[in-house]
């Protein structure tokens, strides 16, 4: 196969409108594309519109967090009046396992909305025992 060939296969391929033609001579494997009548498809999914809107980043955040227990014992209640101020890493409760006193902090800066367990109960792992409105 000579230069020539290739172009006269080239002429055939635009004047017949081929996309595309496959040409195998011996060992050599040839394949001609009609640029021009490739068409390109955007399979993409169109682009999401940007909403220009200011969101009030309070309403992100939780409004209450609550408080699970991270041992299993008997609890001893050290903030437990609703409407207190608690401040993250404040110590709410110790949990007795075993003769050790182990904390429960508050994750969160905020009020204390409710207790949810009673002083002296005995608390499962991840017993709810504190909601906190979150400030």
């Amino acid at each position: 196969m000579e230069l020539k060939d290739i172009q006269e296969l080239m002429k055939v391929l635009k004047k017949e409108d081929i996309a595309e033609l496959k040409v195998r001579y011996g060992k050599i494997k040839l394949t001609l594309t009609n640029s021009e009548n490739t068409k390109i498809v955007n399979t993409a999914a169109t682009s999401p519109k940007i909403i220009k809107e200011k969101k009030n980043i309070k309403a992100i955040l939780p409004v209450e967090e609550i408080v699970k227990s991270s041992n299993v014992g008997k609890i001893k209640l050290i903030s437990s009046k609703s409407g207190t101020s608690v401040k993250k890493g404040q110590i709410l409760a110790k949990i007795n396992t075993m003769g050790i006193d182990n904390d429960v902090k508050s994750t969160v800066n905020g009020i204390l909305k409710e207790v949810l367990v009673a002083d002296g109960s005995a608390v499962d792992f991840a017993k709810e025992l504190f909601k906190i409105e979150v400030n």
